[in-house]
Formats: structure tokens, C-alpha cells, sequence
């Protein structure tokens, strides 16, 4: 981890606390977990590469990939509020049954690639009460992600009843990936209040790339759609 990416954690840390430390019983931590629909979008600026978009599009699939981190969240009057946090996500996408041939043998081959980051997100939000058990929440806004590896993998089932598999996994980005990339956020959904200082969200969410992940003719950016499950714990509730 870099010393820039950890300056900005612990500035980060220091907001939550100041704000966490004046706020009683508008803020809260949460855990929440997302499996998401994950796969990319790709455009180019040059017609000599449409060939290569055409072929992508026919045989790449989407894949499943996942969210997982803590977020603190702060509630201004009226319902407005602002959530931040740490997060880490995978994108991806694959492809199945491409064949092989080759001398006096065949084989169906199929290949995934993956992509893992963390990021800080930072969204504004509306919360709006039904009652004082039920809601309904919106948010929008980024979240500011670093790459930490991107994986591959394939495997091929030959005809004789044999098989080739290999899995690749980089840390130091050997194909030039853009280390830093900001994704678009916006979510819309419940959350109920069984009792106390607990309640729990479910959240549809949408996460896009707003940049492309590296310098290429062909601009591929990642997307995902999950439903998003949090559970939260109110700061300072039990003390009244």
C-alpha cells in the first residue's frame, strides 16, 4: 500500500471520528455484503479495432463478483445523509465453450478474468421514514478505487478425456492497468429497525467505471448490479 493511499485512510479515519464524537444517535457503522452481476462495456475511437469490440461481444460473458466492507454513516436534518467507508470489489467477465482443435484431438475451453479493488466510497443520500421501523433510501455519488490484482484463468476438457487448466494471478500490474479508478454509485432500496440500535439495509446498487481500466484502442469500462445487505449499529442510541 502506498503512502498516499494510507495518508488517505487515516484522513478518512480522522473525519469519522470528529464526526462520529458530535454526533449521538445521527450516525452509524455498518458490515455489508453485495453479490453482483458483474461485466464491461467497450468502445473505440478507431474503426480498424471494431473488429476486435465485435468479436468480444460475441463470446465474452458476464460473470458473478461481489462487495464487502464497513461504512459509517452520518444523517443530517430532513433525511439527507452521507456515507463513506472501505470497500473492496471485483468485476469481471468470461468466456465459455470455445473450441479447440488440434492434430487427431478437440477440446471446449473456457476462460474468466477477474479484477479486485479498494476503494473509499463517498455518497449523499435521502432517507425517508415510513414509521418508525420501516424506510426508504437513495444515494448517488463515487467510489475512489485503487487496483490491487487482476487474475486469470482457464481450463480445457479434451476429447480424451484430459484436461489443461492455469490460473494467473498479478499484484504488480504487468499489463498497465490504471492503478487509480473511480467508479459511479448509486443505489436505491429498504432498510427496517427491529429494535435497539440495530437495523439492516437491502440496497439494488449500480457501480460503473468512469474511466476506462487502462490506455487502449478498445476502451473497456466494468459495471455491476447487485443487491446490497448491510447491517448498521446506531452511535450513542443505548445511552439514552
Amino acid at each position: 500500500m502506498t503512502m498516499k493511499i494510507q495518508n488517505y485512510l487515516l484522513l478518512l479515519f480522522l473525519i469519522i471520528t470528529v464526526l462520529s464524537l458530535n454526533a449521538q444517535d445521527k450516525s452509524d457503522i455498518g458490515l455489508n455484503f453485495s453479490s453482483n452481476f458483474t461485466f464491461r462495456t467497450l468502445k473505440t475511437n478507431d474503426t480498424d479495432f471494431q473488429w476486435l469490440i465485435d468479436y468480444r461481444n460475441e463470446f465474452d460473458q458476464a460473470k458473478f463478483g461481489f462487495n464487502v466492507g464497513g461504512t459509517y454513516t452520518y444523517q443530517f436534518d430532513k433525511g439527507l445523509t452521507i456515507l463513506m467507508g472501505i470497500q473492496y470489489t471485483r468485476f469481471g467477465n468470461r468466456r465459455s465453450n470455445i473450441l479447440f482443435q488440434g492434430p487427431g484431438i478437440d477440446g471446449i475451453g473456457s476462460f474468466q478474468n477477474s479484477y479486485g479493488y479498494i476503494g473509499v466510497p463517498l455518497t449523499m443520500g435521502y432517507t425517508y421514514d415510513f414509521n418508525d421501523k420501516w424506510g426508504l433510501t437513495a444515494a448517488v455519488g463515487a467510489i475512489l478505487s485503487v487496483l490491487l490484482d487482476d487474475r486469470g484463468s482457464y481450463i480445457i476438457q479434451w476429447s480424451d478425456g484430459t484436461a489443461d487448466s492455469a490460473t494467473d494471478v498479478n499484484f504488480d500490474n504487468p499489463y498497465d492497468f490504471y492503478r487509480f479508478h473511480p467508479l459511479f454509485k448509486s443505489s436505491i432500496g429498504i432498510q427496517y429497525k427491529p429494535r435497539g440500535a440495530f437495523y439492516v439495509k437491502f440496497e439494488p446498487t449500480f457501480q460503473y467505471s468512469l474511466i476506462p481500466i487502462k490506455d487502449a484502442p478498445v476502451h473497456e469500462r466494468l459495471y455491476s448490479i447487485g443487491v446490497n445487505m448491510g447491517v448498521h449499529y446506531i452511535l450513542g442510541i443505548s445511552k439514552k
